[in-house]
């Protein structure tokens, strides 16, 4: 991966997975849909805050912090062991799994943040350089040094090694407007927001809820509802916790990839269902002719699959045969249907 076209990737909010790079709007957690807001640091001028300085400050005194080339070693698989038996979502099964996909060459510029206790290791975070910016991958640290705040610390670092190296921008990854978890990822200061329909980078603490892509997905499929009923068409509005099948299936088809849509009745004059669904990054309705993937051999299991409430959850995988129409205005979307169904 060349140094400025990882550059160009971390600018249109994509991130890397093991050796892959990918990006993704939409969340599930638990039974619940949420958006990943990508968002990014601007260092240029950027100072620690008063209580970020009193972190690092901190550790320095009781902990020896050590910058250098990525590698992994028993060490380093030992803490992640013990920092996943503790962690509460979903870890890959080993330090090198989640960072090379069990391979053995990294096509990434990486280096680590490793902080020890006197010979111990006791923290350690992973993050890739570009050419003008870095992205922080991975913080892992010993659960008995809790009171040290070392993930954040890490990733302060990183910052500050940043910093030293006159880089433009630092990208911590995405958070997740109502799921907390991803909250710490602020604390490092005024960061801005990838914003999909134009592609800018805005300010965070201008970013409205209602903008959020997931909330604006929901509001615009409502009024296409309230406009199909006026219609007298009926559709149901259901949730599809499978809509990344694209990461994991076997196969190259073009899976659905929306968290919501409208499932509208069976078309007369076509094969499978017409479903519509809008788009948050060109703000357009879609109407779709959809199909069912005949093969399931993907790793959704059993259990995630039975954990849904099917009232309200679409459990098969969709792929989509063609788009029939598309427009911004709800009406032209509703009156096509009306002539096919």
């Amino acid at each position: 991966m060349p140094p400025g076209e990882l550059d160009a990737y971390l600018a249109r909010g994509w991130y890397r997975m093991g050796q892959s790079i990918f990006t993704t709007h939409f969340l599930c957690f638990g039974r619940s849909f949420y958006s990943a807001i990508w968002v990014r640091l601007a260092l240029e001028g950027y100072q620690f805050s008063r209580s970020l300085r009193r972190i690092i400050r901190r550790n320095q005194a009781r902990f020896r912090t050590e910058f250098r080339q990525a590698s992994i070693t028993a060490e380093k698989e030992k803490l992640y062991a013990k920092y996943r038996a503790t962690f509460s979502g979903m870890l890959a099964p080993s330090l090198r799994d989640s960072l090379l996909d069990g391979d053995e060459r990294n096509i990434y510029n990486t280096f680590e943040v490793a902080v020890y206790e006197g010979s111990k290791l006791v923290a350690l975070s992973y993050f890739d350089l570009g050419a003008n910016s870095a992205a922080s991958i991975m913080g892992i640290y010993d659960p008995g040094h809790n009171n040290y705040s070392l993930g954040i610390y890490t990733m302060l670092m990183e910052i500050a090694f940043c910093m030293d190296n006159q880089l433009e921008y630092f990208y911590p990854g995405y958070v997740v407007p109502g799921y907390p978890r991803f909250d710490y990822k602020l604390r490092i200061g005024d960061v801005a927001w990838f914003d999909l329909s134009s592609g800018n980078w805005l300010p965070f603490c201008e970013l409205a809820e209602e903008e959020l892509p997931m909330r604006k997905m929901e509001r615009k499929l409502q009024e296409m509802q309230q406009y199909l009923s006026h219609l007298g068409r009926r559709c149901k509005k259901m949730y599809y916790p499978l809509f990344e099948a694209n990461l994991f299936g076997f196969w190259n088809a073009a899976y659905f990839e929306y968290p919501v849509f409208l499932l509208c009745q069976r078309a007369e004059k076509t094969s499978g269902f017409l479903a519509v669904t809008y788009s948050p990054i060109d703000n357009n309705f879609q109407l779709i002719q959809a199909s069912l993937f005949d093969d399931m051999q993907f790793y959704f299991n059993d259990a995630y699959m039975g954990s849904f409430d099917r009232r309200s959850n679409f459990m098969e995988i969709m792929v989509i045969d063609k788009i029939i129409a598309y427009s911004e205005d709800p009406r032209e979307i509703a009156e096509t249907i009306k002539k096919l169904t």
